[in-house]
């Protein structure tokens, strides 16, 4: 997993850093994770929070679009007791949840680019952001402990103990966020995001619940980004006390 990651992000930043650095932030995420899947009635709003932090590159296009590379790490969780006519089946899920993305992000409202800080003023947007990506779980459910053993759930949780299923998961990361930048190289957001699966055992439980809808999850939080400083038109800084000798 490690040297996965450390792949991802250099074929990331190769290209960028080589490109202009004065577009290029790097920065973090905290926040929190919510588990939809098959444990939680809501497609909105999960049972169970959880805690979840990240990283995060972003290189800005334009005024209105930037691209953006993350790693998030939360944890996931669901059980049947939240909820009365569920109870009895007393099914539950615990995974971590590693997952990264490649994301676009519309702003709104244009947030300016400059080159230099004497240009800057502060600005903010409301923005929009879609992408892939992959996640990477692994699944501890409990379906032992029924306290009604109804055939249907029993079966379904036999055939679940025993299935087969990939750790990686594709998904389809969506959601919306404001953005501020009150500092020519400091950018602050706000965000809530979901999450699309092509798989029914991101919880490692499928026919034993609903094996007819994937699971999805979600992360909300905020992130600090810093922006990489370049010299305008290839100028460099030049020491005022040093001279150059010139030789005839």
């Amino acid at each position: 997993m490690r040297q996965f990651l450390k792949y991802f992000l250099s074929l990331l930043l190769m290209p960028l850093l080589a490109k202009g650095q004065d577009r290029l932030e790097v920065g973090s995420f905290l926040g929190g994770a919510g588990y939809l899947g098959d444990l939680n009635k809501s497609d909105w709003a999960s049972k169970e929070p959880k805690a979840a932090f990240g990283f995060l590159a972003r290189y800005n296009l334009s005024d209105y679009i930037a691209l953006r590379a993350s790693f998030l790490h939360g944890k996931l969780s669901g059980r049947d007791s939240h909820y009365p006519d569920r109870a009895f089946r007393n099914f539950s899920t615990v995974s971590p949840i590693n997952e990264l993305t490649l994301q676009t992000e519309w702003h709104i409202w244009p947030l300016i680019q400059p080159r230099t800080s004497h240009f800057f003023k502060p600005s903010f947007s409301p923005f929009l952001f879609a992408g892939v990506g992959v996640a990477i779980t692994n699944p501890q459910p409990d379906l032992k402990n029924m306290l009604v053993e109804k055939p249907e759930f029993v079966k379904g949780a036999e055939i679940d103990r025993n299935a087969k299923f990939s750790s990686v998961h594709g998904t389809i990361p969506f959601g919306a966020g404001f953005k501020y930048r009150p500092h020519y190289q400091w950018t602050f957001t706000v965000e809530a995001g979901f999450r699309l699966t092509f798989s029914d055992y991101l919880d490692g439980i499928s026919f034993a619940a609903n094996p007819e809808k994937s699971d999805r999850y979600q992360f909300w939080g905020v992130t600090v980004a810093y922006r990489f400083r370049r010299q305008p038109f290839g100028l460099k800084k030049r020491n005022p006390m040093k001279c150059d000798i010139i030789q005839e």
